[in-house]
């Protein structure tokens, strides 16, 4: 095989690998599959019409992610063990406190002016629109203060977490448009009045921390996915 031809070969495998990974991960993040559930990579890469090497390559980069379990003889879904999700609840929180005091130092007014046009927008959104729709406007809420922190790492991690406790805010949103809407507003008010100690507060209280509440989200996620795979 010539130079060109490995490259080739390459490069066609690299594409492969990217296209198993985004499909994967988009599986994932929709409950695909079931938590603590074994991948049968035999399966997997028949679905997705790509050979071993590149789905490894895809498996093993959201093991990296923490969005897989590498488990030796074969890659498996995390569970949600309670204390695991309590874990990545409470790097969150702490995650976006950091992004909010950053905020208050360095996002400019013009910035903040537009995130209050983004959520005027979003409150006007149709009151029968998904869930699935809810949590990306959620997620544009907050990766928004990620970026006006100017902290390219705490975005990153903040990212990363909500891949991996998507599942659960989704569970969370559910019968909570109002209050989350009208927690947004007061934050980026606090954000905009520079008040580092308050919104830092605000956001805090913002987000779902306390253990009863998350271990409420848990045991609803896990009835959410079993009951969706016996239909």
């Amino acid at each position: 095989m010539s130079t060109d031809e490995k490259n080739a070969d390459g490069a066609h495998q690299g594409s492969s690998s990217h296209r198993a990974y985004a499909q994967l991960r988009e599986q994932l993040l929709r409950s695909h599959f079931l938590p603590g559930q074994k991948i049968n990579e035999v399966l997997v890469a028949k679905e997705l019409q790509i050979s071993r090497t590149p789905l490894r390559e895809a498996l093993n980069r959201l093991v990296a992610e923490g969005m897989l379990i590498d488990r030796e003889r074969g890659f498996s879904v995390p569970g949600l063990e309670p204390e695991a999700v309590f874990d990545l609840f409470e790097a969150r929180v702490e995650i976006e406190c950091a992004s909010v005091r950053l905020a208050c130092e360095r996002a400019e007014d013009a910035e903040l002016q537009d995130l209050a046009d983004f959520l005027e927008g979003s409150m006007a959104e149709s009151p029968d629109a998904s869930v699935d729709h809810l949590i990306e406007l959620d997620i544009r809420f907050h990766d928004t203060i990620a970026l006006l922190s100017r902290n390219k790492v705490l975005r990153q991690m903040l990212s990363n977490l909500n891949d991996r406790i998507h599942l659960i805010r989704w569970i969370a949103m559910e019968g909570r448009r109002d209050r989350t809407q009208s927690e947004h507003l007061a934050i980026l008010e606090l954000i905009r009045a520079r008040d580092t100690e308050a919104s830092m507060a605000a956001m805090r209280k913002h987000i779902l921390h306390r253990k009863e509440d998350i271990l409420a989200a848990v045991k609803a996620a896990y009835g959410h996915v079993y009951t969706r795979a016996s239909a």
